[in-house]
């Protein structure tokens, strides 16, 4: 379309120099001969007028020679006349080519530049459009390094939490398996304690037994000799006995605190001397543990086969006083 565009304009510009041309060649060739008047300036002389020698007139059918000579005349300046209007007209049709062409130089000038500046409009299109693609490459590529660092950071925290939580895993069971360790060694202790205990328990109802069998044969022979009220009354009841029994293994079992103080316990008991519960009623606490736990090593309590012993024997209240270890 653009070429159209520059290829119009010559064409008209042809067409009129055509047109011009035409012109001029149909004035000369069909308008009458009109000489023409050259105006020179030049310097006015005076001259003397002679007049004209009188000649005889020439005979009416033939030309005089100065009628030939200015005929002969005529027909060399119209000759000259038609030959200035012939160069006139190719001056002026080549001046018309020499415009044509230089116009036409000048188009295609133009229609270089403009095809030039397209060239360049087009580089410079292509060279905005490669630096916009290069810049949205460095773009993505800076998006998706940041995206790749992202989740390398993501992968290495999620890394170091599994492995936090391993290790917390690792060190739970390393305890569970210590504290059941340790359990069992303090079950195994305590069983082996117990067993003890319970060995020396029956040794000392063993020896329990004998002195009270020795003192009941004592406190026979004493009673024979006693008489009535006097012999009840000096002697000691089988509860205050069975009480005394069990003060001494309570505190022969208590582990007394190095720092002062006491403690009041509530002891409730079944038939049998087993302990059934520890009721702390008053003093520090320090006392009232080791109270507590001398209680559960001495149960069984010594006990009765008398219902009325038992019976008085159900709730006992016991005070662990430093004291009583002296």
């Amino acid at each position: 379309m653009s070429n159209k565009k520059n290829i119009l304009p010559i064409i008209l510009s042809v067409v009129l120099h055509l047109v011009l041309i035409g012109a001029v060649v149909w004035k000369f060739i069909w308008q009458p001969n009109i000489p023409e008047h050259k105006y020179v300036d030049a310097p006015i002389q005076a001259r003397i007028a002679q007049a004209p020698k009188q000649t005889p007139p020439p005979a009416k059918n033939e030309p005089s020679k100065a009628e030939l000579e200015k005929r002969e005349k005529e027909r060399q300046k119209k000759l000259e006349q038609e030959k200035a209007k012939q160069q006139e007209i190719e001056r002026q049709k080549k001046v018309a080519e020499q415009k044509t062409k230089e116009k036409a130089e000048a188009e295609k000038q133009a229609k270089e530049q403009a095809e030039l500046e397209r060239k360049k409009k087009i580089a410079l299109e292509k060279k905005l459009e490669e630096e916009k693609r290069k810049k949205e490459e460095a773009e993505k590529k800076k998006l998706d390094e940041e995206k790749r660092k992202k989740e390398e950071a993501e992968r290495k925290r999620k890394e170091a939490e599994a492995e936090k939580k391993r290790l917390a895993e690792e060190k739970r069971k390393k305890e569970e398996a210590e504290k059941k360790r340790k359990a069992e060694e303090k079950r195994k202790k305590e069983e082996a304690e117990r067993k003890k205990r319970e060995e020396a328990e029956r040794k000392r109802r063993e020896e329990e037994q004998r002195l009270l069998e020795e003192l009941a044969a004592q406190e026979g022979e004493f009673f024979d000799a006693m008489e009535g009220d006097v012999k009840k009354a000096q002697a000691l009841t089988e509860l205050e006995k069975i009480k005394a029994q069990i003060q001494s293994k309570l505190i022969r079992l208590w582990n007394k605190p190095s720092s002062p103080g006491s403690c009041t316990i509530e002891i409730r008991t079944a038939p049998g001397g087993v302990v059934l519960e520890t009721i702390v009623v008053d003093g520090q606490e320090a006392y009232c543990q080791t109270g507590v736990a001398a209680i559960n090593r001495a149960s069984p309590l010594p006990y009765s086969e008398n219902p009325a012993v038992i019976k008085e024997l159900r709730v006992i209240r016991f005070t662990f006083d430093p004291s009583l270890k002296d």
